[in-house]
C-alpha cells in the first residue's frame, strides 16, 4: 500500500457497526481510504465476522462495490452499501497483488444494537 509524503488522512470506517436496527448488518472490516488517489483498503478484519469468512485480508484494495467504482464514493455512500439487512449479501470486487478477485460477502450482525459506536478519523504523518 502506498503511503503519500504528505500528511495523510486517514479515514477508518468502522463498516458494519451497529445501526439502530437489530436486523442490520455488515461485512466487519475495518477500512482505509488513501486520500491522494482514492483507493479503499481492508485494514483489519474483525474475527469471525463476514469479511475474514468471505477471505478477505488485510492489504486487500476494494475495487467496487455493488459495481460501482468506490473511488467515485463518498464515506457515506460507502457505508450504505456495505450495511444492509443480516443475512443479505453484497458483492466486492478486490485487488490482492496482481489478482482480480470477485467475492460475495453475507452481512453478519455485529454489535449490540444498544451500544453505538461512530467511525474515527486519524491524522498519519511521516
Amino acid at each position: 500500500m502506498r503511503v503519500a509524503r504528505a500528511q495523510l488522512l486517514v479515514s477508518l470506517l468502522f463498516v458494519g457497526l451497529a445501526c439502530a436496527a437489530e436486523t442490520k448488518g455488515s461485512i466487519g472490516a475495518v477500512l482505509s481510504r488513501d486520500n491522494d488517489t482514492g483507493a479503499l483498503y481492508v485494514r483489519d478484519l474483525s474475527p469471525g465476522l463476514a469479511a475474514e469468512r468471505a477471505g478477505l485480508l488485510p492489504g486487500d484494495e476494494l475495487v467496487m462495490i455493488e459495481g460501482r467504482y468506490v473511488r467515485d464514493l463518498d464515506a457515506k455512500e460507502i457505508r450504505a452499501l456495505l450495511r444492509g439487512d443480516v443475512g443479505s449479501s453484497v458483492r466486492l470486487t478486490i485487488v490482492r497483488g496482481e489478482e482480480v478477485r470477485r467475492v460475495r460477502v453475507e452481512r453478519r450482525a455485529l454489535l449490540d444494537a444498544k451500544k453505538e459506536e461512530r467511525p474515527r478519523t486519524e491524522t498519519i504523518t511521516e
